[in-house]
């Protein structure tokens, strides 16, 4: 990877807002049927290919293009084929246009991915982004095989190890796996903002206050781009960074912003 990552992020960042996110949408809307979990070679080639592209060597492709090149690579896997005439097998060359069908699919399952993924590599650019405006001299790594065990992003310090996990702020926390001591969850809101000032203007809301206070960290912490993807300010990885000496004061900080986030009572 380059030096320059805060320009690198611009750029990532400028790739996220050109994503016709109301398109997707509407395409994948009612294509949720390939949801068996995926053989581990089929999850192996997807994962390299994001690694590879938007975090190697940033190339921020659409992802028509990246689906496509994922495919070409997974189709004549042995586990892509097991995995079609276990789940699928009466249906393989019994329907017609079946092959089409389920294709799509599996383009709508990995859609999901596709932009969660995409908000895991916006926290990181934005990490490093804001370690190398303040000088912080302090090994950074991701990868597929991290990623496997729930890890986005690995910081290296002077006492120890932190990882970095992001979540959507509607997933519970057992519903992300066994993780590690020292793995710090970031929330990531589901929430839009303009959602969030809909919710407050109507006279139909009765926690008016909960939702102001959702609306206050948004604004401090994260940004909706005009198409809707939901990003990360520098503000937070400055402030998660101003904490790295303590693990524990890492950790109390996105427990707090997770609090603030749900419209909990939050000392942020």
């Amino acid at each position: 990877m380059c030096s320059d990552y805060c320009r690198v992020r611009d750029t990532f960042r400028s790739f996220l807002g050109s994503i016709d996110l109301d398109r997707y949408r509407e395409e994948f809307k009612d294509k949720k049927y390939v949801e068996q979990d995926l053989p581990d070679d089929v999850v192996n080639v997807m994962l390299r290919s994001l690694y590879e592209n938007y975090w190697g060597r940033q190339r921020f492709i659409s992802f028509d293009q990246w689906f496509e090149e994922v495919w070409d690579r997974i189709v004549h896997l042995k586990g892509f084929e097991e995995f079609l005439r276990y789940y699928w097998y009466m249906k393989l060359g019994v329907w017609k246009d079946w092959d089409r069908w389920f294709k799509e699919g599996l383009k709508a399952r990995l859609y999901r991915t596709w932009t969660a993924i995409l908000t895991q590599f916006d926290f990181s650019y934005t990490m490093l982004c804001v370690l190398e405006e303040e000088g912080y001299r302090v090994p950074v790594f991701a990868s597929p095989e991290l990623n496997k065990k729930g890890v986005d992003l690995e910081l290296r310090t002077e006492r120890g190890i932190i990882d970095f996990q992001v979540y959507k702020t509607s997933e519970r926390k057992e519903a992300r796996g066994k993780t590690r001591g020292n793995l710090i969850s970031v929330p990531y809101p589901v929430i839009s903002r303009r959602e969030l000032e809909k919710r407050i203007r109507s006279p139909r809301t009765q926690k008016k206050e909960a939702y102001r206070t959702v609306l206050r960290i948004f604004d401090m912490y994260y940004e909706e781009l005009n198409n809707g993807f939901i990003v990360f300010k520098k503000e937070l990885a400055r402030e998660i960074l101003r904490r790295i000496s303590s693990r524990q004061d890492v950790r109390e900080f996105t427990e707090q912003l997770a609090r603030c986030l749900q419209g909990e009572e939050c000392t942020l």
